[in-house]
């Protein structure tokens, strides 16, 4: 994605520690990614990652993302990639279908399908991607303001 701009990706459904006491997802680090860069947001209900061009160390997450999408906000543009999350599936990278990367020159939002065995004689695997682009003002970046711009297009 082009410089400048943020990631925004949604964190599984609150729930209070009384009802559930599974954990909800894996979040896989890469050996330089640093939790404590100003770039990474962590909010309650979406994780944001802001591409940078002044930062010159790059970062890197994965993770198992079951509500299905992620997005880019950059000039009043949201760009919005849709996708299945398989349960059951196995996931590449410590069973992740949702990572990120950015570093000075872009930001990267990349989807992975479930590991599969193919067969030999011309098996075939599909991995679907649904992308669609809105205008939107999300205003300051909180949660609320984001809420609301993701509500206004029809996303949840």
């Amino acid at each position: 994605m082009a410089p400048g701009g943020r990631l925004i990706a949604p964190h599984e459904p609150y729930r209070s520690h009384a009802d559930y006491l599974l954990p909800s997802r894996p979040l896989v680090l890469w050996h330089y990614t640093d939790m404590s860069d100003p770039r990474w947001v962590w909010g309650r209900r979406y994780l944001q990652l802001i591409q940078d061009s002044s930062r010159s160390s790059p970062q890197k997450l994965g993770w198992l993302n079951q509500r299905g999408w992620i997005a880019y906000a950059r000039q009043g543009v949201l760009f919005v990639k849709r996708y299945d999350a398989m349960d059951g599936a196995t996931y590449p990278d410590f069973d992740s279908n949702t990572e990120t990367f950015t570093d000075p020159e872009m930001l990267e939002m990349e989807t992975l399908g479930p590991l599969t065995r193919l067969a030999a004689d011309g098996g075939a695997v599909e991995h679907v991607e649904r992308w669609s682009l809105h205008r939107v003002d999300l205003g300051d970046f909180s949660e609320d303001a984001i809420e609301r711009g993701l509500t206004s297009v029809g996303i949840r």
